[in-house]
C-alpha cells in the first residue's frame, strides 16, 4: 500500500525509519504520473510489506519537494535508515521499479 505524505510527516515516516522507505514525487495532474502511480502501487502489492511507500502531491507540498531537490515529477527517492540512498526519476515500468528496489533491499548498490 502507497500512503499519502505531507510537508509535515518526512521528519517521522522517513529521515527516523528504520529500513527501507520509496517516496514518490507527483504532480497529480500530470499524465507521466497518472501512468507511474500503478506501476507504483504494484510495486508496493508486490513487496508485501518489506519497503514503506509514499507518495507526496508535489503541489500541494512544495517545501518537502524544494527541501529535497526534486526538479521533475515523477522522481522516487529511496532512503535507508533515514539516508537517501538512490534517486529515479521518470516513470519506470513496474519491472524495472520491481527490480530496482530490490536489488536495494538485497544490499546491492542503485543501478
Amino acid at each position: 500500500m502507497v500512503r499519502e505524505l505531507n510537508d509535515h510527516g518526512l521528519e517521522e515516516r522517513v529521515l527516523e525509519s528504520d529500513g527501507l522507505v520509496a517516496v514518490a514525487f507527483l504532480d497529480f495532474g500530470s499524465i507521466p504520473c497518472d501512468h507511474f502511480r500503478p506501476e507504483l502501487d504494484g510495486v508496493a502489492e508486490m513487496l508485501g510489506g518489506k519497503v514503506s511507500f509514499f507518495k507526496i502531491d508535489v503541489t500541494e507540498n512544495p517545501t518537502i519537494t524544494e527541501e529535497l531537490g526534486v526538479q521533475a515529477v515523477p522522481t522516487l527517492l529511496v532512503f535507508r535508515d533515514g539516508e537517501e540512498i538512490a534517486r529515479y526519476e521518470g516513470p519506470y515500468s513496474r519491472e524495472a521499479l520491481n527490480d530496482r528496489i530490490t536489488q536495494l533491499l538485497a544490499g546491492k548498490p542503485p543501478g
